[in-house]
């Protein structure tokens, strides 16, 4: 059951990751220029686009703290109902590589979570704000490779930077499908099926 539950969390916390990577490529590289013109759908799908992030910062922080709850079991023997109500997580998040990598992590995510809030307010400083969270993301998706199969290899150089590459592309191609989907219905839902109307302009 344990090991069950904790594949679950690390399925839903790499999924979030990369749906949040995802999502901010295509709002930087896609959307970003065009969303400095300035048209008012286009400031639309932008919010809409930054509500995705902060839904997908929830997933990744509720997950994150999953997995190392249940990490603090493994690692300790202990029940799972048991493993906060000693000194083992303490252990775990203070001595442990993994735990220092999940300092790094949640601290991203709080990060990102206060960067995000702030956008959606900012609309003049909205792009230098997205930047921000995109490069926060990106560290995010990267330091995985840290706690991965190939962090505990004995060539690690190269295992790690294959382990992130292959990270950042997937989440490109993948992570940033919904979003592509997300832009797709709002312009149909716009200019209707069988509108020839521009749907974003200056």
């Amino acid at each position: 059951m344990l090991i069950a539950l904790l594949i679950i969390a690390r399925t839903v916390h790499i999924g979030a990751s990369m749906l949040l990577a995802g999502t901010c490529t295509f709002e930087v590289i896609t959307l970003g220029p065009a969303g400095r013109a300035g048209s008012d759908d286009f400031r639309e799908l932008q919010r809409r686009l930054i509500r995705l992030v902060r839904w997908s910062l929830v997933a990744a922080l509720l997950s994150a703290l999953l997995w190392f709850w249940l990490e603090v079991a493994s690692m300790s023997g202990l029940p799972a109902m048991r493993a906060f109500s000693t000194t083992a997580w303490q252990m775990v998040l203070f001595e442990t590589k993994f735990g220092h990598v999940w300092q790094l992590r949640l601290g991203l995510i709080v990060l990102a979570f206060a960067l995000v809030a702030l956008s959606l307010g900012q609309v003049q400083t909205r792009h230098a704000l997205i930047m921000a969270v995109f490069l926060i993301i990106i560290v995010l998706l990267v330091s995985l490779t840290w706690i991965s199969h190939a962090a505990a290899a004995r060539v690690q150089p190269l295992g790690l930077l294959g382990d992130a590459l292959h990270l950042c592309a997937a989440s490109v191609w993948i992570g940033g499908l919904l979003p592509l989907a997300h832009t797709c219905i709002a312009v149909v839902d716009r200019t209707g099926p069988s509108s020839t109307q521009p749907v974003f302009h200056a």
